[in-house]
């Protein structure tokens, strides 16, 4: 196997740039979301009697993000080693490797299930329950801001040789070919 491209995020980009654009596409992301939804459901007055559960949404949003990517892997009876530390003893983090390289089918699901799950499923419970529109477009958008880092490494997946193999490393990821 021969190495095609090695991703590294913080190296290509910056970690600044990165904040920024997540930044900037949760604020897209939000006006995008909220505005059609609010339009549609004009009449409906905005209930504010669910920021406990906003909040815990927002502290485990990341934690589900971060799950959904090992979710695929999972269900497809890939060797993932989830490593799971506690932020503020009560936050779960996870940290997901796969423990072996992945094709390129298998690594656009996993790197796309948090986006399009979550995404989802914040629309779904904006029809249904139309008085939180406002706290289900944040966390849909925050969930999308997330996602940018997702969004360029599948980007680089995408224009990725058919037969390629994904292996995740300590940066980043290296896309191997054969020889």
């Amino acid at each position: 196997m021969t190495c095609w491209r090695t991703i590294n995020l913080s190296k290509d980009y910056g970690f600044d740039r990165i904040v920024l654009m997540s930044l900037l596409t949760m604020f897209f992301a939000f006006v995008l979301f909220y505005l059609p939804l609010n339009l549609f459901n004009s009449t409906t007055n905005l209930n504010e009697d669910g920021v406990l559960l906003f909040t815990l949404g927002l502290l485990f949003i990341f934690p589900i993000h971060k799950f959904l990517h090992a979710l695929p892997l999972i269900i497809l009876r890939k060797k993932v080693k989830i490593h799971l530390t506690q932020f503020f003893l009560i936050i779960p983090v996870f940290s997901i490797r796969p423990k072996q390289t992945l094709s390129k089918s298998v690594t656009i699901t996993a790197i796309t299930t948090p986006f399009f799950l979550i995404t989802f499923l914040m629309l779904l419970a904006s029809l249904i329950f139309p008085g939180y529109i406002h706290y289900f477009s944040i966390l849909a958008a925050i969930n999308i801001g997330l996602c940018v880092s997702d969004f360029i490494c599948l980007t680089q997946f995408i224009h990725a040789p058919k037969t390629c193999l994904i292996e995740e490393i300590e940066d980043g990821y290296t896309i191997l070919v054969e020889n």
